[in-house]
């Protein structure tokens, strides 16, 4: 979930670029056909983001009552600190 949150803020900012360099780049749309599409896309993507971010939260929760319950069985016999802090 992580990489595809990645790759959508990715395609996001793509977006945003490409917005913003409209008028310097030949598509066969006017502009503001050009502007609305990109801008339909970027709330898609926006969308997409604001779910994957919300499951993430819905994870960590899930992974975090988890821990608490192994720690609370096995002790310190055990080691469930994550790799890495994302």
């Amino acid at each position: 979930m992580k990489d595809e949150l990645d790759n959508r803020k990715k395609e996001l900012q793509n977006l945003e670029d490409a917005e913003n360099e409209i008028g310097e780049v030949f598509v066969s749309l006017k502009t503001e056909e050009a502007n609305e599409y990109l801008e339909k896309a970027k709330e898609l993507c926006q969308k997409d983001i604001e779910k994957n971010e919300e499951q993430c939260e819905i994870h960590k929760k899930i992974l975090q009552d988890l821990k608490v319950e192994l720690y609370a069985k096995f002790g310190t016999n055990i080691n469930l600190e994550p790799e890495d802090d994302s």
